[in-house]
This record gives structure tokens, C-alpha cells and sequence, in this order.
């Protein structure tokens, strides 16, 4: 019995919509925050599951707007898991003193994530987009403070821009093309090239890549940290999905497409990794390392094409699970911490010996260091983007390790201040987010082997269908 007919492969999806409306009536019973934030993460874990429990088959399904694939279960997942533990955040939140609204948008936003990796149209696309990018303005500013409010304002302004370019690109596009759907065969070509160019630009900025990434500091800066943590892992893996989708259904854009990406990815993950050297600001540290992290996640781009793009799939899975685990909980863990400066960081061994391991192992993993599953992510996806066996990809990969090196000194000062320097004998309240991130991080980094075979099992065919076959 089906009770959505054709779409019933989205309960995973209504479930948020429904979790969103229920927590937002019983917040008119109820304003405590345990109570909701209990219930909104239930919805989640709810979602979760039902993805881990969706059958595929091998074969795209759905109908013309919405296609349920391998990968995009996959990916469902990535932005899931980081989404929960942001959610659970909102507890520690100071902006959340009435968090019924907060959390129904949070799920709401959450839900259209979804939606907008799922798709192949770009009008559908967009309008997903539009679904995530208009609630997480809301929730940049929601605590109203003097820094959520610059960063909200600095986040719409940006926002606006790239919707705009966004909106061109597939006027563009149409033109190109006749049609709104993925894949098709331009009549114009010069058109259509423009119109990726576009594309490229306003997804890019919601990516962070540089030189589109100004907005981005002050956003994660500024906002409080369980939003921040939110914005820069299950934000950003979607929009990187959604331009991987756009780009890789599109065969006449490859060549133009990794020189591009080539570019973007050594300017994006060096200027992130040198800017962050000099911070002192652990928060804003951490939001320039985001920066690089896009800069990583973008190598991907370089196996349009090549028959590595099944291993490069897998492989950008498992680092961007690694990194909603690293980033997300790096972010959640400042809020036990009232001051973000790293002189507050002095000593922390001893004030919280299980903060001090937790926070290390997941700068560690950020870093890349071996043993983690961020190493195991970045070691897979590099060695995708070699087996194309081209000189740029050798160059882009020799250029990320640098950088990779070149992150451990100042992820590393920052352990040195825990582990080395004396510091204030206060107490720091314990965080359970954070020490769940870092076993995670740990846990899978060891048993990488049963992510991977999970990855492989339910990816089949999906050459196939991201060169052409819709």
C-alpha cells in the first residue's frame, strides 16, 4: 500500500516537513527547549533512517522532477548527520530562548536540502534552493544579537547576489538548450557555456570557493555556533552536490570544467589555510578552514568524464561524512566556551582531559592525520583524482597535500595551548557533541573499510546516468 503514490521514496523528506509543523504547535503548548529539541531531533533520526532503509535498485527512480540515485542517498545521509548534531546544538544555544520557531525552520530548511540534491530540473532546483537559502537568512539572525544581525544582513546581501546570478545562468541555460532539464544537448553553445559560468558563480558563492568566500567568514563568525556549524557542513555539502549534479550531467562542459576547478580548488584551500595561520580567534580560524576544506571538496570536479568517478564519489562521501563529524563538532564545541580566543584554550588538558583528547582528534582529522577519517577521505579522493593519470591533476593533488601539511601548524598550535600552556584552573563544562564527534571521526576512520563497502553497494551504474542517462 502506498500512501504518496509515486513519490513514497520521500517519507525520508515529508518526515522533516511533518517533524517541522508538529514542533511548531507544540511550541504553542510549550517553550522549553529540551522538550522541543528533542522532538526535532527524533524527526531527524526518524529521516535517517528511513534513508538507510530506502531500497535501491540500481536504476534512477522517481518521476520527471525528483530522482531518488545512489549517490544522492548517499549524500542525503552526509548532510543529515552534521544537520542532527546541529540541532541538538540549538540546547546550548544562547539565541534560542524561544526555539519552537527556530527548530521549524531549522527542519524545514534541512528538508529542502533534500529536495534540492534529489533534483535534475533547474527550475525545481532553484526553487529547493530558494527553500533552503530564505530560512537559513532567518536563522543567521535569530538570536538578534549585534553579530548575528551583521552576519545575517552580509549573508542576504550575498545571498541576493548570487540568487541573481543564479536565475541568469538558467535563463541562459534555456536558451541554450529548450529545455530545464540536466543533460540535455545545447544548440548554442556559446550560450551554454555562459550559462555554466553563471551557474558556477552563484553556486559558487554559497560554496565559499574563493575569491567568493568574503561573506562567509564574518557569516560563521558571527552567528551562534550551532548555526555556524550548520551553515558550513550540511549548507555547503549541498550546494556542492547540487553543482556536481549541474556539472557532471553536462559532458561538452569537462575540459573547461577542470582547468576551472583546478584553479578554484588551489586558490581556495591555500588562501583558507594561509589566512587561518594568523587567527587567534579559534572561531574564526575555524571558519577560514572551512574555506580550505571547499577548496579540498572541489578536486572532486576533476574526474568529470574519466572512469574515476565512481572512486571519486565514494570517496568525496566519506570525507564529506568525515567532515560534518570534524567541522560540525569543532564548531559545537566552542559553546562551552564563553571567550573564543586560544589564550582560553591554555591548560584545557587538565580543566577537561576528555574536552582537550575530543578537540584534538577532530583538528587532527581536519588537518588529515592518519588514523582519522578525515585522512581517509582526503586519501581516497586524492588518489581518485590520480587515477585520471593528467599532469593537472598530479599538480592539484601535490599542491593539497602542502596545504594539508601546511594546516597542521596552526590546528597544531591550538592543541599546543591545550596540552602545553598553562592557563586559568576553571572548569569547562563537559560536551557531549564533541566527544561523539570524535569517536565517529576515530571509529570510522578505522573501520573506513564498512563505509566504503556501504558506498559501493548501493552506487551501481552511476557513470551511466551522470554522463547523459536521463
Amino acid at each position: 500500500m502506498t500512501i504518496l503514490g509515486n513519490y513514497d521514496y520521500l517519507w525520508n523528506v515529508f518526515i522533516l516537513f511533518i517533524g517541522a509543523f508538529v514542533v511548531l504547535f507544540t511550541s504553542l503548548v510549550t517553550e522549553k527547549r529540551a522538550v522541543l529539541v528533542t522532538m526535532g531531533a527524533a524527526f531527524a533520526v526518524v529521516s535517517l533512517m528511513l534513508t538507510f532503509a530506502q531500497y535501491y535498485g540500481g536504476v534512477p527512480i522517481g518521476g520527471t522532477l525528483i530522482f531518488l540515485t545512489g549517490y544522492s542517498k548517499l549524500f542525503f545521509i552526509a548532510i543529515l548527520i552534521p544537520g542532527l548534531l546541529s540541532l541538538i546544538g540549538i540546547l546550548r544555544s544562547p539565541s534560542s530562548a524561544k526555539p519552537g520557531l527556530m527548530i521549524f525552520i531549522f527542519l524545514v530548511s534541512l528538508g529542502f536540502m533534500l529536495l534540492a540534491i534529489s533534483s535534475f530540473n533547474l527550475l525545481f532546483i532553484f526553487v529547493a534552493f530558494e527553500g533552503v537559502s530564505i530560512p537559513t537568512y532567518v536563522l543567521a539572525a535569530y538570536g538578534k544579537s549585534e553579530s548575528e544581525l551583521e552576519a545575517a544582513i552580509k549573508y542576504f546581501i550575498i545571498g541576493a547576489f548570487s540568487t541573481g546570478l543564479i536565475i541568469f545562468g538558467i535563463s541562459l541555460y534555456y536558451i541554450a538548450t529548450g529545455t530545464l532539464q540536466l543533460g540535455a544537448v545545447p544548440n548554442f553553445h556559446s550560450i551554454y557555456f555562459l550559462s555554466m559560468g553563471l551557474l558556477i558563480f552563484g553556486l559558487g558563492f554559497k560554496l565559499a570557493i574563493f575569491p567568493l568566500h568574503g561573506w562567509a567568514i564574518d557569516t560563521y563568525t558571527g552567528t551562534s555556533n550551532s548555526i555556524s556549524s550548520y551553515l558550513s557542513t550540511s549548507s555547503k555539502i549541498m550546494t556542492l552536490i547540487v553543482l556536481l549534479n549541474v556539472l557532471f550531467t553536462s559532458p561538452l562542459f569537462f575540459s573547461y570544467l577542470k582547468i576551472i576547478f583546478a584553479i578554484i580548488a588551489i586558490l581556495t584551500m591555500t588562501f583558507g589555510n594561509v589566512v587561518a595561520i594568523s587567527q587567534n580567534n579559534v572561531k574564526r580560524m575555524l571558519a577560514y578552514s572551512s574555506i580550505a576544506q571547499a577548496g579540498y571538496l572541489s578536486v572532486v570536479f576533476l574526474v568529470a568524464g574519466t572512469g574515476a568517478i565512481n572512486l571519486a564519489l565514494i570517496s568525496l562521501f566519506m570525507y564529506a561524512l568525515a567532515y560534518g563529524f570534524m567541522k560540525g563538532g569543532s564548531f559545537l564545541a566552542l559553546d562551552s566556551l564563553g571567550n573564543y580566543d586560544i589564550e582560553n584554550f591554555s591548560g584545557m588538558w587538565k580543566r577537561n582531559p576528555a574536552y582537550a583528547v575530543s578537540f584534538a582528534i577532530l583538528l587532527l582529522s581536519l588537518a588529515g592525520f592518519p588514523g582519522t577519517l578525515g585522512f581517509i577521505g582526503k586519501y581516497f579522493l586524492f588518489l581518485s583524482v590520480l587515477s585520471t593519470k593528467t599532469a593537472l591533476a598530479f599538480l592539484v593533488v601535490i599542491i593539497s597535500v602542502i596545504n594539508s601539511v601546511a594546516s597542521f601548524y596552526y590546528y597544531g598550535r591550538v592543541i599546543m595551548y591545550m596540552f602545553w600552556r598553562k592557563g586559568t584552573e576553571e572548569k569547562v563544562p563537559n560536551n557531549y557533541i564533541l566527544y561523539a564527534s570524535a569517536l565517529f571521526t576515530v571509529l570510522l576512520g578505522v573501520l573506513y573499510f564498512v563505509v566504503f563497502s556501504y558506498a559501493q553497494s548501493i552506487l551501481p551504474a552511476i557513470t551511466t546516468f551522470l554522463s547523459g542517462g536521463l
